[in-house]
């Protein structure tokens, strides 16, 4: 495959005078446009080329859900690779150890790269390790602190376990973050009441993510006349932990979006924390585990509640509203979408860049970051369908 007549984002910025060719499910090399390369090309007609998304956090997609296991979650991967995302971890919401086992061991089954689906590159457990106080859209009737016999069921499964979201503050958080880390899970804070020696503790276990900053977060308190920063502004202060932003425009207001930018700057990742309300219309009603959400004004409602249930927004959705809206520099916006969630997950140099040997997932986006096309895995996914 030859593609040529894009705008393609490098790291060092955009270039139009270059072709992407890719052979065997590799890019093997960006020679100048123009190049003779004796075989057919495809014109891109000047639209933006970038990485494939990467989304470390999504719940589903079009009415379909990771947690209804693995059918489900085929058709999450495939609606999301028209989306130009092409790679994904699976999210699931909090429900017992044993459940949760269950699913694991079932993506852990299947293929995971699905035919037109995005890459599963992994479970991640959102839950049930969390503090009810910051539930949000879980159900506090799950939630419980870890114990080393949960541990040791959940990492039976460790080739498909990727991710975990925990409360450091919960009893044994910090020593289950030590055997997690230990066998290669990432391990990231979030829905906790944590204050700063929580966190630090988790850190020196094995901690290097944020979940979704200010949603599910503790701030700071004022014991008498002290101010005790909270789980938030510790994660804004740390200089070496990754965190992520729903940027959908409702979660957080620009001025948060742009504290988080400025704080966490090359290490901010953008999620989707999409659920299967994303692309349905509102009013249209999903679940999450055993909650009941509704599709609000351009973002998920827990009914009954005042929380939001995740987002119904798509990763080309939050670009278009941090570089639209915000005035992001694009290759910003998109690094936060492909190079740093790569980084998090230990895959920088194969997914997340356009450079000779790595992987050939690419996003080609109309004007203001309207998908037109996907290469998954070195094959077009386009208007007119796969092909080779």
């Amino acid at each position: 495959m030859i593609l040529t007549g894009g705008r393609v984002l490098l790291p060092e910025g955009i270039r139009d005078d270059l072709d992407v060719v890719i052979a065997d499910g590799r890019i093997t090399s960006l020679p100048p446009r123009g190049t003779d390369h004796g075989a057919a090309v495809t014109d891109l007609g000047g639209r933006l080329v970038t990485p494939g998304l990467i989304d470390l956090h999504v719940h589903g997609f079009a009415g379909a859900c990771f947690d209804e296991g693995t059918d489900q979650g085929a058709a999450v991967l495939r609606g999301l690779a028209r989306q130009g995302v092409t790679s994904a971890q699976a999210s699931l919401v909090s429900a017992s150890v044993e459940r949760l086992a269950e699913l694991l061991a079932g993506f852990a089954a299947v293929d995971r790269t699905v035919e037109g689906g995005a890459e599963l590159l992994g479970v991640h457990l959102e839950g049930p390790f969390l503090a009810a106080s910051q539930c949000g859209a879980h159900d506090p009737a799950v939630l419980r602190p870890p114990r080393a016999a949960d541990v040791d069921l959940l990492l039976r499964h460790r080739d498909v376990l990727s991710m975990i979201t925990l409360a450091p503050e919960l009893p044994g958080a910090v020593e289950a973050t030590g055997l997690l880390s230990g066998a290669g899970v990432v391990v990231a804070a979030g829905h906790s009441d944590a204050r700063g020696d929580d966190l630090r503790a988790a850190v020196d276990a094995g901690l290097t993510h944020i979940t979704h900053l200010w949603s599910g977060q503790s701030g700071t308190v004022r014991r008498g006349p002290w101010r005790i920063p909270g789980l938030l502004e510790e994660s804004l202060a740390a200089d070496h932990l990754t965190a992520e932003v729903i940027a959908d425009g409702r979660h957080l207001p620009p001025a948060l979006l742009e504290i988080a930018r400025r704080c966490v700057g090359e290490r901010l990742c953008v999620v989707s924390d999409g659920t299967p309300g994303t692309g349905l219309p509102r009013g249209a009603r999903y679940r999450l585990g055993t909650v009941t959400c509704e599709v609000g004004d351009g973002v998920g409602l827990v009914v009954g509640a005042d929380a939001f249930g995740g987002s119904t927004s798509a990763l080309p959705d939050m670009l278009r509203h941090l570089t639209g809206d915000l005035g992001w520099p694009v290759p910003e916006a998109v690094a936060a979408a492909t190079s740093t969630p790569a980084r998090v997950l230990g895959l920088a140099g194969r997914k997340g860049t356009i450079a000779p040997g790595a992987d050939a997932d690419l996003a080609v986006f109309d004007d203001g970051f309207h998908p037109w096309a996907t290469v998954l895995r070195g094959r077009w996914i386009g208007p007119e369908g796969i092909s080779a």
